[in-house]
């Protein structure tokens, strides 16, 4: 058995953990905070499933549903509820229906956008240029906003695409990587004659299922917090130490000294780093200082998640999955969606909606928990015209929750790989990397561990070998 570091005990790290007790490594779990998890956290009040970070996971990448396969919670998969089909986009005062036919944010049908009230005409007949306007032979990254305003204008990103991206990555279009976000994007306006033309052909064709189309996002009976107790409880005991900060990574020999708040040293012949990049190239300063000082300029933005119950006599009906703000409408909020219609089993008796505070460039965190519960319920009687106090109310903190994938992360982070390839038996993983989403951060971690594994079994298999000159 070889003892392997996992520093940080969120979603990646528990996951890397994992994948190394299954490939019969031994592996240590060091986190600082008193829990496990990071930011898949869920809280049970009330019979209500409030999560406090994600509230579901993509299913077109396989990773995490088969993560929850393998712990053996294959028939606590819930897929989304037939109501929670179809978002809106709040602006002008209105709710409007998002048109259908969209693929990576674009359109790719011409009647549905012409159809929307979200454009005014001359939004509709400037993003009709993107027909005729020239090819972009360009090499290199460039901010998605740009590249999106240039072929369809600026309506189409700010009324459109814009809401979209602040709603999956909190982020600014005019600073966003479009190769580390959207990268077929870029082919799309090097090699097709128009990004909406490009977008269609893509989407015609992409296969089809054999049956009936299945979900496009599930999350687990008792909320995405099953995930981190299956993790936690598929592992030795022995092998969780939260309240366990990592102050220091040292080589050591064939391995690592790690030095734990407090003075306690523990070595190890491997290490994965599953933290914040900034906490990262922290530990990595004196081993790597080219990832990290690529890993120190990763940004990250602050983020806040109201949840907020009501009786079902004090919301008006409400249709579909939720909306999502454009920034001039001047709310507080980014976006909300109603659990209600998405997950029904967690939010019995209750219509529960959920909100989102903050994005790149704004700290919604420099105000107090009142202040901002009360922003939210005010944007909500606005957009909603609900008038009553919610029964139940929360707010989750999410300071610097959101990694910032700006202009050049592809190039950092090919910085960063190529850097900790010249340093054995450690490697990285975690939102800040290559993918933000629960299934990018479990593929990211069980490609660690393989590595890590990897090494490992090359090293012991040259020790057993005799050597020759």
């Amino acid at each position: 058995m070889t003892r392997v570091a996992v520093v940080g005990g969120g979603l990646a790290g528990l996951a890397a953990a994992y994948r190394l007790h299954r490939l019969g490594l031994e592996p240590v779990v060091l986190e600082a905070g008193s829990t496990f998890g990071g930011k898949v956290q869920t809280e049970i009040a009330d019979g209500l499933i409030l999560e406090q970070g994600p509230d579901s996971f993509l299913v077109r990448k396989p990773e995490a549903v088969e993560l929850v396969r393998e712990l053996g919670m294959a028939d606590d998969l819930v897929p989304l509820g037939r109501g929670g089909s179809g978002s809106a986009i709040y602006a002008h005062g209105r709710l409007h229906p998002i048109p259908p036919g969209l693929m990576l944010g674009l359109p790719t049908e011409v009647w549905p956008i012409l159809r929307s009230q979200l454009l005014s005409p001359w939004g509709k007949l400037r993003a009709a240029a993107d027909f005729v306007l020239p090819r972009d032979r360009g090499e290199g990254d460039q901010p998605l906003g740009q590249l999106v305003a240039r072929r369809l204008g600026r309506e189409v990103l700010d009324r459109l695409v814009a809401p979209l991206l602040t709603g999956i990555y909190a982020g600014d279009p005019w600073s966003m990587s479009t190769e580390a976000t959207f990268p077929q994007l870029l082919e799309l306006e090097r090699d097709a004659r128009s990004l909406v033309l490009g977008a269609r052909e893509i989407r015609r064709k992409a296969p089809r299922p054999a049956g009936p189309p299945g979900p496009m996002f599930m999350t687990m009976r008792s909320g995405l917090g099953q995930i981190i107790a299956g993790l936690e409880a598929a592992l030795p005991a022995a092998s969780l130490r939260p309240g366990s900060p990592v102050t220091d990574l040292q080589p050591d020999g064939s391995g690592y000294r790690l030095t734990i708040a407090g003075g306690e040293e523990l070595m190890a012949e491997g290490v994965i780093l599953a933290v914040p990049a900034p906490a990262a190239g922290q530990l990595l300063r004196d081993i790597a200082p080219q990832a990290a000082a690529q890993l120190f300029a990763v940004p990250y933005a602050s983020l806040a998640v109201a949840q907020l119950a009501y009786r079902p006599g004090d919301v008006p009906q409400l249709k579909g999955s939720g909306f999502l703000v454009d920034r001039a409408a001047g709310l507080s909020i980014t976006a909300c969606t109603y659990v209600v219609n998405k997950w029904p089993h967690e939010s019995p008796g209750s219509v529960l909606l959920r909100c989102y505070l903050g994005r790149a460039g704004e700290d919604p965190l420099r105000d107090d928990d009142e202040s901002l519960l009360n922003a939210v319920r005010r944007d909500i009687g606005t957009v909603l015209g609900v008038r009553v106090e919610p029964w139940l109310q929360r707010l989750y903190r999410w300071p610097a929750g959101m990694p910032q994938y700006t202009v050049g992360h592809v190039g950092r982070m090919a910085a960063v790989a190529d850097s900790l390839s010249r340093v054995p038996a450690l490697a990285v993983a975690g939102a800040a990397y290559r993918g933000v989403g629960m299934p990018d951060v479990v593929r990211q971690a069980n490609q660690a561990a393989a590595a890590i594994a990897g090494v490992l079994a090359g090293e012991a298999s040259e020790e057993e070998s005799p050597r020759t000159n």
